[in-house]
């Protein structure tokens, strides 16, 4: 994994859930910006709930920067 910008160093300070979940999915996208997760993984290693992870998304989706393609299998837009 690559090192951490000075701005991602920065907002790994923030207290928000939000904030370390959408971090989350930038360090874990692929060079297509896919990404194949689940909501156990992410809350898991973002020490969040799924009800956070899942706002997230929902609001990614909604703002149209996250389609799901399939359970487990998401893609970014406009990355």
């Amino acid at each position: 994994m690559a090192e951490q910008t000075p701005i991602e160093t920065y907002l790994m300070t923030s207290e928000s859930k939000a904030v370390m979940v959408l971090l989350w999915i930038l360090k874990n996208r692929d060079r297509s910006n896919q990404l194949n997760t689940t909501f156990d993984t992410v809350s898991a290693e973002c020490g969040v709930t799924r009800v956070t992870v899942n706002r997230v998304f929902q609001k990614l989706y909604k703002a149209g920067l996250m389609t799901k393609i399939r359970n487990g299998q998401y893609q970014l837009n406009n990355v």
